[in-house]
């Protein structure tokens, strides 16, 4: 349960890396008139911010269902 949250939050915490990351980097336009910006940090940090997010949502949902059944 809690290497789940542990997991969770380095999938989180590399999403808001991500992000940090395409924010100090960010776009120009090179001299052929060309828009360069790092778009590959974005979609990335979408990623590990919602897969962390699922996983911390399974865990939340097994400790709920655990604590549930030990009721009974």
């Amino acid at each position: 349960m809690r290497r789940s949250i542990l997991i969770s939050l380095v999938l989180l915490g590399i999403g808001a890396a991500l992000w940090a990351g395409y924010a100090s980097q960010g776009s120009y336009v090179d001299t052929d008139g060309v828009l360069r910006e790092p778009f590959h940090l974005l979609a990335l940090g979408w990623f590990f911010v919602l897969a962390g997010g699922a996983v911390m949502v399974f865990a939340a949902g097994v400790a709920v269902l655990s604590r549930i059944w030990r009721r009974k």
